[in-house]
């Protein structure tokens, strides 16, 4: 399948994670990493559904068995290779074997144990988001194909897949006071509307002429809008934290909200001010290796405070960056490749994706 691949989603990919590492390494600012990850929720809804769509367009379906092979090729490698050096560093350091914190990452079922018995699994914590994103995505390619039998107009599925993120919303505002925080955080039905205001905006991008937002909406957004959605979402962690009732009753859709109008002005908005500054070559590495700095920081950092407990914050959050930046370019380069080449064997069944636009392939 053919798309247009947009850089500075890549550099999105960078702020994302950027946000993480600073939240986890102890910085005032940045009080929770939660906006860094809900970010990555819209962008991969975005990205997954585009593909998905346009699959299904052309062909009229979606082949499972290709679209699991192509996430499993994704994601499985990295993932296991950074179990394997989580468990070798823990037993280095004197802990004990990180066995059932293995199992729950590798089957996508942490964050249900994170948010039913509030358990702290250290080193492995932060494998919940690839949790609630693979339960998702087990049934949004059938969500697609049932869609598509609906109907077939671009416009009108936006519609749909944002009155289902507004029910997600209003379903999770609810039970703030009610249930716990972890129970709100960590639960898939709880957090998939911004995976859902990803995939609206997947549908919306393909109902325009040519992808494009006509001119004056596009420099509205690319000159005003998109700016400061981007500047609420590094307000956000300094205001509230990410167990703040205000974020179960408001704050997850403002995210969401805020990330989909970036993406808008970075594929569709023809007048951005931001697209520059994502797309300098920095910023794309950073994106392109994420996954595997989003993966290996939590360890990494665990090992340095665990190593060198006595240190300032100055001398050890440069060396965890270093370290973290270091082990997710080496698993990219050596590792990762090697198994996203196999993913051709598996591609799309689509020759060509009307209005695809796509970031680097999930």
């Amino acid at each position: 399948m053919t798309h247009r691949y947009f850089p500075s989603l890549d550099g999105l990919r960078t702020i994302a994670v950027g946000i993480v590492l600073a939240a986890h390494g102890g910085l005032s600012y940045f009080r929770s990493g939660g906006v860094g990850v809900d970010i990555f929720f819209v962008l991969s809804g975005f990205l997954i559904t585009s593909i998905l769509a346009a699959e299904c367009h052309t062909s009229g379906t979606v082949s499972l068995r290709n679209f699991y092979a192509r996430r499993f090729l994704r994601l499985a490698p990295a993932l296991v290779l950074m179990c394997a050096f989580a468990a070798a560093a823990m037993l280095l350091m004197g802990q004990h074997f990180p066995a059932t914190e293995i199992a729950l990452s590798l089957s996508y079922t942490i964050n249900w144990a994170r948010a039913f018995y509030d358990v702290d699994y250290g080193w492995f914590n932060h494998t919940w988001t690839l949790a609630i994103e693979e339960q998702f995505y087990l049934l949004w390619p059938l969500v697609v194909i049932v869609l598509d039998r609906v109907t077939r107009r671009p416009a009108l599925k936006a519609a749909i897949f944002v009155g289902l993120a507004l029910v997600v919303a209003v379903y999770r505002a609810r039970m703030v006071g009610i249930f716990s925080d972890e129970r709100i955080n960590y639960a898939l039905d709880t957090r998939m509307d911004s995976l859902m205001t990803g995939a609206a905006l997947a549908y919306l991008v393909r109902s325009l002429p040519g992808g494009k937002l006509p001119d004056r909406v596009g420099r509205f957004l690319g000159q005003i809008v998109a700016p400061f959605a981007l500047a609420v979402l590094f307000a956000i962690p300094q205001v509230v934290t990410w167990y703040s009732p205000w974020m179960g009753w408001i704050g997850y859709s403002i995210v969401a909200v805020c990330s989909a109008l970036v993406i808008a002005d970075l594929v569709a908005g023809g007048h951005s001010r931001l697209e520059r500054i994502l797309s300098t070559r920095p910023m794309v590495y950073v994106g392109r290796i994420s996954y595997g700095i989003y993966l290996f920081h939590l360890p990494v950092y665990h090992l340095v405070e665990l190593a060198a407990p006595g240190a300032s914050l100055l001398a050890k959050l440069p060396f965890k960056l270093a370290v973290s930046i270091g082990l997710a370019a080496a698993s990219y380069s050596l590792v990762e490749k090697q198994f996203l080449r196999l993913k051709s064997r598996f591609a799309p069944a689509a020759a060509v994706t009307p209005n695809g636009v796509i970031g680097r392939p999930e």
